[in-house]
């Protein structure tokens, strides 16, 4: 799933995944990095978009993780981050490893005419 939607394929950890399911079939996943606190790897699929499942994924996700947690996205998801509670912040405000990351993809996203956003969601979100 993660390769199918041309997503981060780096430091996938089966063990932080949280699978969402619908009648037996698998409906979406996503795990938090433990380095930096990042959400990655979110992704539901086609049919089952904007019915909640992504939603329910970050909510779940985020509870389980102690601190605030750190997302890097296209920009144009920001606004969907953003209605679970994260707010954009300047790369160099991130985790030392995501940091690089967003630096890196974010140089190579302007090749393609694209922007990256750094997002934050604060531990005082319930």
């Amino acid at each position: 799933m993660v390769w199918g939607a041309g997503l981060d394929p780096t430091d996938l950890h089966w063990a932080h995944f949280l699978i969402a399911e619908h009648a037996g079939q698998i409906v979406g996943i996503g795990q938090v990095r433990p380095a930096a606190s990042e959400l990655g790897s979110l992704v539901v699929v086609p049919y089952f978009r904007g019915q909640g499942a992504g939603g329910m994924l970050i909510d779940a996700l985020v509870a389980r993780t102690a601190g605030d947690v750190y997302l890097e996205c296209n920009a144009t998801l920001a606004p969907y981050y953003a209605r679970h509670g994260f707010t954009e912040i300047a790369p160099a405000q991130a985790p030392p490893a995501l940091r690089r990351k967003a630096m890196i993809g974010g140089r190579v996203a302007k090749w393609f005419g694209l922007r990256l956003a750094v997002m934050k969601r604060p531990s005082s979100i319930a």
